[in-house]
């Protein structure tokens, strides 16, 4: 008898094993990959806010009369690419900007950026 040789038992058993860690494994790295994409649109909506906050600085006087800063606009006076896109669906986001609030705090004007889908 050849005792070089694997035997069956020790194959299935081998395979079974893989196949266990493969199960438990896979849920796991889908659930980091959509954590991912879900970061990465975070951070391309900040990175709007960002630019608006820029646009904001240079602009002090029109913050008054643009309650809205559209992406359009953020393209078009150059403080975003041409072409932004959601790492999630890969779509252009074209519609949505940054509604600008000011606030009055102890006798200071703040303002207020958040991300709006639909300007």
């Amino acid at each position: 008898m050849n005792k070089k040789a694997f035997t069956l038992i020790e194959l299935i058993g081998t395979v079974v094993i893989l196949s266990l860690i493969v199960l438990i494994i896979t849920p796991a790295i889908s659930d980091n990959v959509k954590k991912g994409v879900e970061d990465a649109d975070k951070t391309t909506k900040e990175n709007i806010v960002l630019s608006a906050k820029n646009w904001a600085s240079d602009n002090k006087s029109k913050l008054q009369n643009e309650p809205c800063v559209t992406i359009e606009r953020l393209q078009r006076e150059g403080y975003i690419d041409k072409d932004i896109k959601l790492p999630s669906n890969q779509e252009s986001i074209t519609s949505a900007g940054v509604k600008i609030t000011q606030e009055q705090k102890e006798n200071k004007k703040t303002y207020k950026y958040e991300y709006v889908d639909g300007c």
